[in-house]
């Protein structure tokens, strides 16, 4: 964080603090004089193509203040408090140590000697101050980011969905008592792109409430907005048990350009239906002594299906028992087993999970369900930012496999030194920096951008 720098002698000494420490000899002092010094060199990466799309969330929040006595606009702040997140401070408490930070002012596209950034009551006043209208506009804004992410129209997307659980621990709006948690929290649901681990859509559902149920407007609107953008692509969708729904599957029915593989709870019905194939491994299991897995396909219509669909089985039968999992699809092409692998796929969307956690994007500390819900969108937004640096700047390196908490640690917060100039700002980072050659190479790409 910079620090102001003094010339009076007798104040350096009176701040100097003389530590029990001997290096050969010399006794070792600190202060807090250093020059213009600030730990989150990271955010010099961050430029106007990367802070465009935190400038359109910017505008579609209303400004109704009396512009004459603004002192920080609405984009100087979102810039800040996503600035901020991209360095792993997650809360607006930290915008009053932060605020004459000269790498955030950057950010911010204010000049080191500019005046201090927002404090933490405006950041708080911002995020209470949102429309559940502006929420939808900015969520709309993150599904057409996703797609300008693409320079072509890709052949299959997945929209790989999931929800995890966001804890409170205060009065917060619309929050319960989730029994599968043990906690009160919000449910995040996610939605990522399978293929690539984009952000797609990240939203805040009040309390533990039915997904199948409640999903599947939202899945209906991503989907056909893909698909007017992309009329070539295959669009599948990706999720466990909670997201199958009947809705969807029915709704999917006779539209070429929509798939779906999910998870199925078991019931009796469909233990019945397979009931042949477990005796037969349950009995090879006991011949052999060797783990026993097996696939099976079969047609299978529920009450409340419309339409009959084709169900896959996993039977696997070890030293801990028998477990066997289905999964509901509408591909009738491929074998059982690569339809299920294709499923299991959707197993590195936990990483991704961890990737916003880092970022500490279930921090819900607001009592305003819609604050929560903004809070969200802006960590989500660092996500994406990231996301973006490592595939633009960083691809191919090893940089590029970093998750979110080592980009932060190595690379957000790089130590700098900055020094303003009469014509230019100039910013030193370590010369042993670690990453030193990637970082350079970063540095080029943006100086020829």
């Amino acid at each position: 964080m910079r620090k102001d720098t003094t010339l009076n002698t007798e104040n350096q000494l009176k701040n100097l603090f003389s530590l029990p420490v001997l290096i050969k000899g010399k006794k070792v002092k600190a202060d807090f004089d250093a020059p213009d010094l600030s730990s989150n060199g990271g955010l010099a990466l961050m430029d106007k193509n990367s802070c465009a799309f935190l400038d359109e969330i910017a505008a579609c929040i209303p400004d109704y203040r009396n512009q004459s006595l603004v002192l920080h606009s609405h984009r100087d702040m979102l810039r800040q408090r996503v600035g901020q997140i991209l360095c792993g401070y997650e809360d607006a408490n930290d915008c009053d140590f932060l605020r004459d930070d000269s790498a955030l002012k950057m950010m911010a596209d204010r000049l080191p000697s500019d005046n201090d950034l927002c404090s933490q009551p405006t950041m708080t006043r911002l995020e209470n101050k949102v429309s559940a209208r502006t929420l939808y506009k900015i969520g709309v804004l993150f599904v057409k980011q996703f797609v300008k992410s693409f320079a072509s129209s890709p052949r299959r997307v997945v929209l790989d969905v999931d929800d995890t659980n966001s804890n409170t621990f205060g009065t917060q709006q619309l929050t319960l008592f989730n029994d599968y948690y043990g906690e009160y929290c919000y449910m995040t649901l996610l939605m990522f792109d399978g293929m690539t681990g984009k952000m797609i859509l990240p939203m805040l559902r009040p309390r533990r409430r039915n997904k199948s149920v409640n999903v599947f407007g939202l899945l209906r609107r991503v989907v056909e907005y893909l698909h007017r953008c992309w009329p070539s692509a295959i669009i599948e969708l990706r999720g466990d048990s909670h997201f199958c729904s009947h809705e969807f599957m029915d709704w999917a029915h006779g539209r070429c350009y929509v798939r779906f593989i999910t998870g199925l709870a078991g019931n009796r019905a469909l233990f019945k239906l397979v009931e042949k194939q477990r005796r037969h491994a349950e009995n090879d299991f006991k011949k052999s002594g060797k783990e026993i897995r097996r696939y099976f396909k079969l047609n299978y219509r529920a009450a409340s299906w419309k339409y009959e669909q084709r169900v896959i089985v996993k039977i696997e039968v070890n030293t801990q028992g028998t477990n066997i999992r289905f999964v509901v699809t509408s591909n009738r092409n491929n074998k059982a087993e690569t339809i299920y692998r294709r499923y299991c796929g959707r197993g590195i969307m936990e990483l991704w999970i961890k990737d916003i956690k880092y970022l500490h994007g279930d921090r819900m500390s607001c009592h305003s369900f819609r604050a929560n819900q903004l809070r969200l969108f802006l960590h989500s937004a660092a996500y994406v930012l990231i996301y973006n640096t490592k595939e633009r700047l960083f691809k191919h390196t090893e940089i590029a496999y970093f998750t979110v908490d080592s980009f932060i640690k190595k690379i957000m917060l790089s130590a700098v030194y900055i020094k303003e100039m009469k014509s230019f700002i100039k910013i030193s980072f370590t010369k042993g920096h670690r990453y030193r050659q990637e970082m350079e190479n970063a540095l080029s790409l943006l100086s020829s951008a």
